[in-house]
């Protein structure tokens, strides 16, 4: 039956034009019945030529794919399925080969001696050392065992030893068939059983602004304590940052801005280069008007912050401090 197989396969690749693409995929699924067909001998070590022979098959099978550029996607899934087939067949075979009774060759001692002195010359010397050495048992077994070269021997061992290499590995990308989805485990709706309530109704009469807290009354208690200065000229960092806290330091620096942008309040340097702050006198607002306008992007961080604090020696605040309890900071 394995003849008439490659017979058939022959045939196809050197006239697939009388068999097209229906005869090539019947003889992917014949070849895939010879396989199975020769299971019985793989199990018994004895399918090495029918192993060569399906391989030698299968290539022309798909020489005759790429030869006649068959464009079909499912040609290549048959491949694929015929290849893994084959690589489980072989893999079969190979794992039930017998090589025949060698326990006579050595015995177990002159075995185990010989692998001893292959992963360490020194052995022999060191078991007399060990002898000598009073000490713990289980101590003496474990250096013994670590002064082997474990690698060396393992090393040896795959070079020529017959011990078959397994191909499991290559299975995965040869699958074609999809995985099944496991069945998802339905969600159970608790909230049936339990009191229904309903959210409290809330008009847009209801949701007041806390005056306090909005950006125009900061504004303008910002601008009251400039106003109420002894100074007519305050050092803009005293003025804005709060040494308890660094959010409130921000927020009040935002504020400034305001101002500024409204022209209520002008930042200039004085002789040092140190920035202050003032308010504008009535001789000087025709001059602001017609000033041309600037913008300055500032960076405020943390060690800014306190480097500030220190250098100005800033203990006391300006701008009252708002009692939010997680924006406070404590030296």
């Amino acid at each position: 039956m394995s003849d008439e197989i490659t017979q058939r396969i022959s045939e196809i690749n050197s006239h697939y034009e009388n068999y097209g693409i229906g005869g090539l995929a019947q003889a992917y699924e014949e070849f895939k019945k010879e396989v199975a067909r020769a299971e019985a001998a793989a199990y018994k070590g004895e399918a090495g030529r029918l192993v060569l022979e399906r391989i030698k098959d299968l290539e022309k099978l798909f020489a005759t794919v790429t030869g006649n550029e068959v464009k079909e996607l499912s040609m290549f899934m048959k491949d694929s399925e015929a290849l893994k087939r084959t690589a489980e067949f072989a893999s079969l075979n190979a794992e039930h080969l017998r090589f025949g009774d060698l326990g006579g060759a050595l015995t177990q001692k002159e075995l185990v001696t010989a692998l001893k002195n292959f992963m360490n010359p020194d052995s022999v010397y060191l078991q007399g050392q060990q002898t000598e050495t009073q000490g713990s048992g289980q101590e003496n077994a474990t250096e013994t065992f670590n002064s082997f070269n474990w690698e060396k021997l393992g090393a040896q061992f795959y070079l020529h030893s017959k011990t078959v290499v397994p191909s499991y590995f290559l299975y995965g990308p040869l699958a074609t068939k999809r995985r099944k989805q496991a069945p998802r485990a339905r969600t159970v709706d608790d909230t049936v059983s339990r009191d229904k309530t309903t959210a409290q109704k809330v008009s847009t009469t209801d949701i007041q602004e806390d005056p306090e807290q909005s950006t125009s009354h900061m504004v303008r208690t910002v601008y009251g304590v400039l106003n109420d200065a002894d100074d007519e000229k305050v050092n803009l960092f005293k003025f804005f940052i709060n040494p308890k806290s660094f959010a409130q330091s921000v927020e009040n620096l935002f504020y400034t801005s305001f101002l500024v942008r409204d022209g209520k309040v002008k930042i200039d340097v004085d002789e040092l280069g140190v920035p202050y702050v003032e308010i504008p006198d009535e001789s000087t607002d025709v001059e602001v008007e017609s000033a041309p306008v600037s913008h300055h992007i500032a960076t405020f961080d943390v060690p800014t912050w306190r480097a500030l604090i220190e250098r100005f020696k800033i203990t006391e605040l300006l701008i009252p401090h708002r009692d939010i309890e997680e924006d406070t900071f404590e030296e």
